[in-house]
């Protein structure tokens, strides 16, 4: 019946959510919820990547973090760091077992836990995005966004990377500007990752799918429904006012 299908497989993209994560000055309930009020915070596709965005040469003399507005009449200067996540070791740690009892852990996630091992995956590139609002009803806005407007490639390492890059148009254009960063790991295995997983004619056009289903009768038990994704971190927007006289 198509409840049950396709009830497991929507449950399935649900393993592998997406996380937020804050940059806090502590592990306090009032330490996090100041980081998410200051907008200080990012977003993953699931991995705990870490992410930093930065402006640092804000007027008002201090660098300022993802989530931040400034006014500012000179281009502006951003550093992004990023590191992969940790790679995975199988089963689960002994503290879980230690806790929790054999059965429950079982019993909660068949032995498979958050086991991180001291070894981080690749981030293999960092894109910059860049945004310039209308400012006027119905202006064009083809070319006010900018989703990949800066492109960095990173250090084929495990150390993650960082890069500083300034945007020489901000005080020939004098608009106001919004930039975030997005941070891109090395391809990995995700469930439900194939999507449809379609088999292309030499044009590319789909000829057939072959759609991951909950039930055993539409797609055999030892299909494990995985494909390649690149996870990723994406910051919070740095918005950044273009005023002529400060």
């Amino acid at each position: 019946p198509p409840g049950p299908v396709e009830f497991e497989r929507t449950a399935s993209f649900f393993k592998t959510g997406g996380l937020i994560a804050a940059h806090a000055n502590g592990r306090s309930r009032d330490s996090i919820w100041s980081a998410v009020k200051r907008k200080e915070v990012y977003a993953t596709s699931g991995p705990r990547i870490l992410l930093w965005f930065d402006l640092l040469n804000d007027p008002y003399g201090e660098e300022i973090s993802m989530g931040s507005e400034t006014i500012m009449n000179k281009n502006p200067r951003f550093v992004v760091k990023a590191a992969g996540s940790f790679k995975q070791k199988p089963g689960c740690p002994e503290y879980s077992f230690n806790a929790l009892g054999s059965e429950e852990v079982e019993r909660l996630c068949r032995n498979e836990c958050y086991n991180p091992s001291d070894v981080r995956n690749k981030i293999t590139r960092i894109e910059v995005a860049r945004i310039t609002p209308q400012i006027y009803e119905g202006e064009e806005i083809d070319n006010l966004i900018n989703d990949k407007w800066k492109i960095f490639d990173c250090p084929d390492n495990r150390q993650g990377c960082s890069f500083t890059f300034t945007d020489k148009e901000f005080n020939q254009d004098k608009r106001d500007v919004v930039y975030y960063v997005r941070a891109i790991e090395e391809p990995s295995k995700a469930i439900n990752a194939g999507g449809l997983r379609c088999e292309y004619d030499s044009f590319g056009n789909c000829l057939e799918t072959n759609i991951c289903s909950g039930s055993s009768l539409e797609t055999p038990y030892q299909d494990d429904c995985l494909g390649d994704v690149e996870e990723r971190a994406w910051s919070s927007p740095i918005f950044v006012d273009f005023k002529e006289d400060l």
